[in-house]
């Protein structure tokens, strides 16, 4: 025979355990007590982002904020969107103080950002010159490497400069995308 239907009342144990799923405050409880987002429901994961791009003062309908899976853990990338609207927003300014190719193909990078009141921050980027054989990279593939390398540099700079200590990217597989649905968006005065 059939359980009949039963209403929870507004006030039970089990209706403020409901409550707490996708909600901006259960996603951020859910991301700082397991440091992984993969915890959170596509709601959400939405609402997490709007609200860690509202904290740091990015605009999230241009996606400056990719997923990336990280020793099994789905974590917040700031993408070259979103750190070049913190550069902007900031004031930040970048540059690169050495550049260099050691004898076993690694090239090294080193930037600094410096924010407009004098602080600035340094970081090292060093990436291999060579395929996955190990064979030397040459022409186009060589120079795009050594220009992710100095784009990596001035990048960590930024981010360090702002707090920011989030993952590099490196060994690291993009997540896969999803599209929420319009109706979870927050509306525009939110962000």
């Amino acid at each position: 025979m059939n359980k009949p239907i039963t209403r929870l009342a507004a006030s039970s144990p089990q209706a403020n355990q409901l409550t707490k799923h996708n909600t901006t405050e259960g996603a951020i409880a859910k991301v700082i007590l397991k440091k992984d987002l993969r915890a959170l429901t596509e709601i959400e994961r939405v609402q997490y982002n709007f609200a860690l791009c509202r904290t740091i003062g990015l605009n999230p309908l241009t996606n400056p904020i990719d997923y990336l899976d990280s020793n099994g853990k789905l974590v917040p990338y700031v993408n070259a969107t979103g750190v070049a609207q913190l550069r902007a927003i900031h004031g930040i300014s970048t540059k690169i103080t050495n550049r260099l190719t050691d004898k076993e193909n690694f090239h090294h990078v080193t930037a600094v950002a410096t924010d407009p009141q004098g602080r600035s921050e340094e970081s090292v980027a060093i990436l291999a010159l060579v395929d996955k054989y190990g064979k030397p990279l040459k022409g186009q593939k060589k120079a795009d490497q050594m220009m992710k390398c100095c784009t990596k540099a001035k990048r960590r700079a930024t981010l360090a400069l702002m707090g920011i200590p989030w993952t590099d990217g490196e060994s690291i597989n993009r997540s896969r995308s999803f599209d929420p649905p319009s109706d979870i968006l927050p509306i525009e005065d939110d962000f």
